[in-house]
């Protein structure tokens, strides 16, 4: 991979994820007044409206067929999935705790490319997965008082987040980021909508509107950009700059909430971090495995 392209992968991955943090602050603000379900519904209308006004714009209506490739609506549903459990889980818990046990997701993805994609890793890289695991096992707290089945919410997400990188980098060149970003958008509307059955909807407000507003054009950039960052470089590569994440949720948590993570919980976040920055040092330092030509017979 040339250096140019890795680099701008891994700046995008810096801007989206801080972007997404921005969200769900948003989204968390917007909780205070709405259910979960009608964030997804609302927030959806809002971005596929801004993203179709915007494929006009740029004369890419006509790519909107490649919705329906099934890697194109695979990574949408399970993106739908990620968003609906993460916006659950922050209704009880703190954006930065919630954050960081997502940050799982490189260390998840490289299990994933082992157990399914016939990846080989060694030794250090699968302690690396368990250091990882272990810095989850200190902020969601297992067994104490502190406990809180929310926390599994988030682990899940990052499951389905691994799952979700590897299929967009398998989504052709030829489909536009756009359209990625509204099947996404559409997929989790729809999931919204669905929820509306079992949770009660609310009249909103002008100023959880101007959450939602903020909400929906945030949750595009964000997506438009980590899809760039997957399409630009190696998956294993960027995934772990999601890390600037979760100083951004941090920060948010701190000023919006006045909820800062105890002492425990910033340990797991370090074992977390630690873990995925290994990862990515290996990955950028391991040398290219030479294959000898086949003979012919």
């Amino acid at each position: 991979m040339h250096a140019p392209s890795a680099k701008r992968g891994i700046l995008l991955m810096i801007a989206g994820s801080s972007i997404f943090s921005t969200n769900d602050a948003f989204s968390k603000l917007a909780l205070e007044h709405i259910p979960p379900s009608q964030i997804l519904a609302v927030r959806g209308i809002m971005a596929a409206l801004f993203l179709i006004a915007v494929l006009g714009w740029k004369g890419q209506l006509p790519a909107l067929r490649f919705v329906a490739d099934w890697r194109v609506m695979a990574r949408a549903v399970a993106e739908a999935c990620v968003a609906m459990l993460f916006i659950t889980a922050i209704t009880e818990m703190s954006i930065a705790d919630a954050t960081a046990i997502l940050q799982i997701t490189p260390l998840a993805t490289m299990a994933v490319a082992v157990l399914f994609f016939g990846a080989r890793i060694s030794w250090r890289q699968w302690l690396a997965v368990g250091v990882g695991f272990a810095g989850v096992t200190l902020i969601v707290k297992p067994g104490s008082s502190a406990f809180d089945a929310m926390a599994l919410l988030p682990l899940g997400a990052a499951l389905l987040m691994a799952f979700r990188d590897f299929i967009t980098g398998r989504i052709g060149a030829h489909v536009p980021t756009l359209v990625v970003t509204f099947a996404t958008t559409v997929v989790g509307m729809s999931f919204g909508f669905a929820g509306s059955s079992v949770e009660q909807w609310h009249m909103i407000d002008t100023t959880t509107l101007a959450y939602l507003v903020a909400g929906s054009v945030s949750l595009v950039v964000g997506h438009m950009l980590t899809i760039s960052a997957f399409r630009a470089a190696d998956t294993a590569l960027v995934s772990p700059f999601r890390y600037a994440a979760v100083v951004c949720a941090v920060g948010l948590s701190a000023l919006l909430f006045h909820d800062m993570p105890d002492l425990i919980s910033i340990g797991g976040m370090a074992l977390i971090m630690a873990a995925g920055l290994y990862t990515m040092h290996h990955h950028l330092t391991a040398r290219p495995v030479m294959v000898a030509p086949r003979k012919v017979a």
